[in-house]
């Protein structure tokens, strides 16, 4: 049986039903039928509900997005001096993520997992107070720090439970914490401790999935997010996929070996078949792998994705 695919598909939904980033981004009912319309093209092994995904918090902790009429990413424009940090479902998008998500999985019924894609207190803290503010204060004030760390960990307990309330699973992208972007002992630190405590309350709240995304070469930081309570161990493109297979045998975890979203948009076969025939003989040894990808570009051509599908099937032999 093949392996299962799940493509990290967040923007490229918008491309399947011919719409930019930004109109799906601040539209439920267009969000829901970009992640359906995705679905049925690619039947991905699961579904995770986003677009601008590190946006979402900062934005409704009082963030200035800035949306655009091409295929470019919402971003961040503004930031608040003194952010309240206080859940409520009704602040910037949340309430449009959770009804979009609820329409998607009304839609997919049972076929499959339906996600909302949340970020972990340490990368809302970096878009909250932009990169630069925030390694100062880690430097400076770090008891400040962990007090704004502590808020934002509150504020995303509050809200899995809204996702939980409403059938749904979380997935936590914490890739502001990747190194060389921050040090294995500031990840340590400052991420770390809020991403376990994060873990530990979706399990409280019954969800029997907690991934943790962080992309980039994090093999400094791999017997870290082993402790976590993370229930996947990512292993990048650009990670010796050995090593997490190594390390994640130690809890009997499944690994997710990514593809290069590059190579997805290039539609370089030899590289994506290489890969994939290393992701297979890796799993004749611990069968406990998931074929996944980076960000899949806005511009991917669908073929392309469908290939990689028949390389997958091809190679399970």
């Amino acid at each position: 049986m093949p392996l299962p695919f799940s493509p990290t598909i967040l923007e490229h939904a918008a491309a399947t039903i011919n719409q930019t980033p930004s109109a799906c981004a601040l539209n439920a009912a267009l969000l829901a039928q970009a992640h359906i319309t995705a679905y049925h093209q690619y039947h991905p092994a699961t579904v995770t509900i986003g677009m601008d995904i590190y946006n979402i918090e900062a934005e409704a902790l009082g963030c200035t997005v800035r949306f655009y009429t091409d295929n470019s990413i919402p971003g961040i424009v503004t930031r608040p001096q003194n952010p309240t940090i206080q859940f409520s479902k009704s602040l910037g998008r949340i309430q449009l993520l959770l009804n979009a998500a609820a329409q998607v999985k009304s839609e997919l019924n049972t076929q499959t997992t339906v996600s909302i894609a949340i970020c972990g207190p340490f990368s809302i803290l970096i878009e909250l107070l932009g990169f630069e503010t925030a390694l100062d204060n880690f430097y400076d004030q770090p008891d400040h720090t962990h007090h704004l760390l502590h808020q934002l960990l509150n504020f995303q307990k509050a809200y899995c439970a809204q996702i939980t309330a409403l059938g749904l699973g979380a997935v936590v992208f914490e890739s502001w914490a990747s190194p060389p972007l921050v040090s294995p002992a500031m990840y340590r630190e400052f991420a770390l401790p809020y991403e376990t405590q994060l873990f530990a309350h979706m399990k409280e709240l019954g969800l029997p999935a907690c991934p943790l995304v962080i992309g980039g070469d994090t093999s400094n930081i791999a017997d870290d997010m082993l402790t976590s309570g993370a229930t996947t161990l990512l292993s990048d493109y650009n990670t010796p996929l050995n090593l997490y297979i190594q390390k994640a045998r130690e809890k009997n975890l499944p690994v997710r070996a990514n593809i290069d979203p590059k190579l997805l948009l290039a539609g370089d076969w030899q590289q994506i078949t290489n890969r994939v025939q290393e992701i297979y003989t890796a799993a004749k040894e611990y069968p406990k792998l998931i074929i996944g990808s980076g960000v899949v570009p806005y511009d991917t051509p669908p073929a392309n994705l469908l290939r990689v599908k028949e390389i997958i099937k091809e190679c399970d032999v």
